[in-house]
């Protein structure tokens, strides 16, 4: 069954078993006191017939200082009333936003573990709409089905008790019409999944945009696409008005009906107890008695008449979020996976191919990197260069050939002891909104603070964060935008750095480098290299005349095999590559 076919009780079900039950305490309290609110709500109708009924000269139940008692019993009643509905209140939202945690907890948990394919395939708003946006609609559903369906319903159940206790009759008329409403009601709830599944789609669309925009700021600034993006965000919006109208119009249209039957029911019984009246087949506290509780009626009966409404909105946004939960990622661990425990590593590539959404990366590439080399792989833009790296770290799986970490194949291995084995240095040198220091130790979580200062120290960082305001304990920023490129990617290398792993994959290591630093990270590099088993990719002579050896990769294939100089020789594509100071 597709998630957008799954019934209301079916979702509801799913969200009470994985994420509500650790907080049924909670749930189990607000019944009780729902159960308050509702009974004591009864005693008011209970009390004004037996107000007019005293006014009238007719018989009550309190023959004995009766001004002094009805008063005093309607007090104490609004009080345990008031008190009882300010802690279910409370109660609820409390139960309904640690289902709504529990779900943004294992939903980010879920993206953190999800393939990397997945996650690059969709915008971060639209991740962020669903943890967000989606949760919220889920969240306001369980409240609203919390209070709505059981407060309300027991409410009702109790007040429908008081109109039999009144009058037989006139309960009868009453319950006559109200159930006209629900056949309307169900289908204005039916059209309001849709209403709410587009208006969901349309909030993730909104909310990738609004980041793009923002992201995008310094472009848009340097080609002057201010107007073009004011006009991009203003239909945007006006999208998201229509989108919401459309939702708004559905539950607008739920409450005119039930005023509309409330005024034919109220209209109904005050002609038929008139009527009864003068024919002395009923009193008048009956008759107003009877009256307070159908107006105490119509609040829950209009809340549990829009409550479907809701729930559908709640349930299209869960079964989003199920949608996201339930993909599994494909890249996992194996079973009895063999645990990498090694000092050393060496890397085999044996006619490897590799393709993303049909279209071919790499194809029958076979290379090998011996324990304690470094080897640099170098090609044109697009030729499948990063991917070699990411196929290395597991973040794709091949669809031919093999990858071998000491003869053994990484699919065989557990990927976090994998990973344990590699340290990263990319050119995207990304930072955590946390201080220098934190960002660093990734690397290890154990690192002292001596152990930092010296992974900095090699990296050519210690200098410059020794003279950030707080030092190591300074703040980066999001995404580390409080630094200079440069200066973000030394930080990225003194992390590699500090990790001390066997193997040490770097692609573009110093692309965002001036000269002089490029020159001292350079060295640091060379340094950290010994040992390792490392590949480079690069686009600087500098960084590749080191290495012991070099492939060049076109198209997806290996083409060139062998060190600079040997290169240079065969005046080949490495040769051109050179000469046209691709590598400058």
């Amino acid at each position: 069954m597709s998630h957008t076919a799954n019934t209301t009780f079916v979702v509801l079900q799913k969200i009470w078993v994985k994420f509500a039950k650790p907080f049924r305490g909670l749930f189990s309290m607000a019944i009780l006191l729902m159960i308050i609110v509702a009974a004591s709500g009864a005693i008011y109708p209970a009390m004004m017939q037996q107000v007019f009924n005293y006014l009238a000269g007719e018989e009550t139940l309190f023959k004995y200082n009766f001004l002094t008692i009805v008063p005093t019993v309607i007090i104490i009643i609004a009080i345990i009333k008031a008190s009882a509905m300010y802690l279910q209140i409370i109660t609820v939202n409390r139960f309904a936003q640690s289902i709504a945690t529990s779900m943004q907890l294992k939903m980010m948990s879920h993206l953190v573990d999800a393939d990397l394919g997945v996650i690059i395939q969709s915008s971060t708003g639209i991740f962020i709409s669903r943890i967000m946006n989606d949760i919220n609609l889920i969240k306001e559903a369980i409240v609203r089905l919390s209070n709505n369906l059981i407060r309300d319903s027991l409410t009702i159940v109790v007040m429908i008790g008081m109109l039999f206790w009144f009058d037989f009759w006139l309960s009868i008329l009453v319950l006559a019409i109200y159930p006209i409403a629900f056949q309307p009601i169900v289908r204005i709830g039916h059209k309001q999944r849709g209403n709410a599944q587009q208006l969901q789609i349309t909030m993730e669309q909104v909310t990738s945009n609004i980041s793009e925009i923002i992201d995008g700021t310094r472009m848009i600034k340097a080609f002057e696409l201010e107007e073009k993006q004011k006009e991009r965000a203003s239909a945007m919006f006006n999208k998201l008005k229509s989108a919401y109208l459309s939702l708004l119009s559905g539950r607008a249209r739920i409450d005119p009906i039930l005023e509309v039957l409330g005024g034919i029911a109220i209209a109904g019984v005050v002609g038929v107890a008139s009527w009864r009246f003068s024919n002395g087949e009923i009193v008048v506290g009956d008759i107003v008695g009877f009256i307070t509780a159908l107006l105490m009626l119509v609040q829950p009966v209009r809340a549990i008449g829009t409550l479907n409404a809701v729930t559908q909105e709640g349930v299209s946004a869960a079964n989003r979020v199920f949608e996201l939960l339930d993909t599994k990622p494909s890249i996992e661990s194996a079973k009895n996976a063999i645990q990498l425990r090694a000092d050393r590593a060496e890397i085999k590539f044996s006619n490897v191919s590799f393709s993303y959404k049909s279209k071919t990366i790499i194809e029958d590439v076979s290379f090998q990197i011996n324990a304690g080399e470094t080897v640099a792989l170098v090609g044109e833009s697009g030729a499948g260069k990063s991917t070699v790296i990411n196929l290395i770290q597991r973040f794709f799986d091949i669809k031919k050939g093999e990858i071998l970490i000491n003869d053994i194949d990484i699919k065989k291995l557990s990927i976090k002891s994998l990973r344990s084995h590699i340290s990263l240095i990319s050119q995207d040198s990304i930072l955590f909104d946390d201080t220098v220091s934190a960002n660093i130790c990734f690397g290890r979580k154990n690192a002292t603070e001596s152990d930092i200062r010296n992974a900095a120290k090699k990296a050519a960082a210690d200098k410059f964060i020794s003279e950030l305001p707080n030092g190591y304990n300074t703040l980066v920023g999001p995404h580390g935008n409080l630094l200079s490129g440069g200066q973000r990617q030394r930080i990225a290398i003194a992390r590699a750095i500090l990790k001390d792993a066997p193997i040490l994959l770097m692609d573009e290591p110093t692309s965002a480098l001036d000269a002089k630093s490029e020159h001292l990270v350079q060295n640091a590099l060379d340094q950290s290299k010994k040992g390792r088993t490392s590949l480079i990719i690069a686009h600087r002579l500098a960084t590749i005349k080191s290495a012991d050896r070099v492939y060049v990769l076109e198209a997806g294939k290996i083409t060139e095999t062998g060190s600079h100089d040997s290169l240079l020789k065969q005046n080949g594509s490495y040769a051109k590559m050179v000469s046209l100071q691709q590598f400058s």
